[in-house]
């Protein structure tokens, strides 16, 4: 009787352990499809700032009557920057009645009032004829025939100037209109058309990304996330099955590179190549897809503290009283009120450090041992042992406090997921690639475009100068002068 009472006893343990698992899981899908997204966390016992006055006892209200004198708040006027805008002016005349003087002298004009109206002008398309001039001497001596020489263009072979090119590219990746909507704006040029000239461009491209991608590997800080993406025509995969492009971002100060990646198959085999030759830290999440690079000497992890945190938070949206998963969360809110204090004063690097060092440390310490000890009162596989085993487990909390050790680190991954959700725009309107061209591509122009904006380009014009300029290159010092950190200098 004693040993079916244990083991009946366990297995209620199990079922209730499943039970809570389940259950957190489906309120989780519920917060997540109808709740609020907010990641901000206001501690209940944080007392108001203008708190409600106690109501005195025995004291009669009085009624009074206050007037407030009618005022008009000024509109704010929006700021107009329209300096650098194209400018046509038009000057409207007074009447020819109106010129002349009573005296009967002619009026002159000594100033004019001016009104500034925005103007649009829709996206046209022209050909542009290219004649190269063939002469011959008029008495046909032989050998006299001349030929102008064949004006160098990033795609040679294709009916398309590198405006339209250029156009084609930032309008889908940056400004995020599927092709189908291109193909309706320039109704001459198919959807099939500007797929094949995207394509087409990764090869005069490719020794451009070749040369972003050697900042990230020969500095010593960089980061890394990925994201699911659809390509249709994979061999031996069904369409149906996602497969990864993974962002990749680093370099020093002045070359910062952001870079993006698809791979299908061997995910762990792609990164450990990638950054083949790379020493240094790198900020990511936990995924074991990064195992085998983090066995290689001199390969750090620091791992974003914003996946723990948010472990605690969904915990603490479903409580309904005050409990384990809030306290964790007031230690992550005073570690990143550090953060932000560093980030408003403008911290330099080794500033940072010492601030970590002088608040942060202390914190975490206080941090581990509060959580080693609740951890021992929560069932392991319920969601906050789980919360407390993702930071507990192994070496992992070493990584997570990786930050400690260099100003330049951050405490989460979060600037590498903000370079995440353009893709993620990208993919809600675009749905999928249909062949792994298509995603290499994509993958190569999100690179440039992304690594631009970081330098303060303009994603046209820096394609535009670009283009028209990949053609004259011919050794690498050619090719470096057009990386974003280079091309419109004087």
């Amino acid at each position: 009787m004693k040993k079916n009472a244990i083991v009946l006893e366990k297995r209620l343990e199990q079922y209730q352990q499943a039970y809570e698992s389940m259950l957190h899981q489906l309120r989780e899908m519920n917060r997540q499809r109808f709740g609020s997204k907010s990641e901000r966390f206001v501690d209940d016992r944080q007392l108001s700032l203008f708190p409600e006055p106690e109501a005195a006892e025995n004291v009669p209200a009085v009624d009074e009557t206050v007037t407030v004198p009618e005022h008009q708040r000024a509109k704010k006027k929006g700021k107009k920057d329209w300096k650098n805008l194209p400018r046509e002016i038009v000057i409207i005349p007074v009447s020819d009645g109106e010129k002349a003087c009573a005296c009967g002298s002619e009026k002159s004009v000594i100033r004019y009032e001016v009104k500034e109206m925005l103007d649009y002008q829709p996206a046209t398309l022209r050909v542009i004829e290219e004649r190269r001039e063939m002469v011959a001497c008029p008495k046909g001596c032989e050998g006299s025939l001349c030929v102008a020489p064949v004006k160098p263009h990033v795609l040679p072979k294709v009916g398309a100037t590198e405006n339209l090119l250029a156009a084609i590219i930032v309008s889908k990746l940056h400004d995020r209109q599927p092709l189908y909507l291109l193909e309706k704006h320039h109704h001459r040029v198919s959807r099939e058309t500007m797929a094949r000239w995207a394509i087409a461009l990764m090869s005069p491209l490719q020794p451009i990304f070749n040369l972003l991608k050697d900042p990230v590997i020969d500095y010593d800080v960089g980061s890394l996330d990925a994201t699911t993406w659809q390509v249709l025509s994979e061999p031996d995969r069904r369409a149906q099955k996602k497969s990864h492009i993974y962002s990749m971002r680093g370099g020093p100060p002045g070359k910062e590179v952001v870079l993006y990646g698809y791979v299908y198959d061997d995910h762990s085999g792609y990164i450990d190549n990638w950054f083949e030759g790379f020493k240094g830290t790198l900020h990511m999440d936990a995924a074991n897809v990064c195992d085998r690079l983090l066995k290689k000497p001199g390969v750090t992890a620091a791992l974003c503290n914003a996946h723990p945190r948010r472990k605690f938070e969904a915990i603490k949206k479903q409580a309904k009283k005050q409990g384990l998963a809030h306290e964790a969360l007031r230690f992550y809110k005073q570690l990143y009120a550090i953060e932000r204090k560093a980030k408003e004063a403008n911290m330099t690097p080794e500033q940072r450090y010492a601030l970590r060092q002088r608040e942060s440390k202390p914190l975490l310490e206080k941090f581990k041992q509060w959580m080693e000890e609740a951890y021992a009162t929560v069932l392991p596989k319920s969601p906050l042992g789980q919360a407390f085993e993702y930071c507990l487990k192994e070496n992992r909390w070493a990584d997570l406090t990786r930050f400690l050790d260099d100003g330049r680190l951050e405490i989460d991954n979060n600037l590498q997921e903000q370079e995440i959700k353009p893709l993620v725009m990208v993919r809600k309107n675009c749905l999928f690639s249909n062949s792994m061209d298509g995603a290499r591509a994509l993958c190569l122009h999100m690179s440039l475009i992304r690594t631009a904006l970081h330098h303060g380009l303009k994603p046209y014009e820096y394609y535009v100068a670009l283009l028209k300029q990949l053609p004259y290159c011919k050794t690498v010092e050619d090719y470096e002068k057009l990386l974003p950190w280079n091309i419109f200098k004087a």
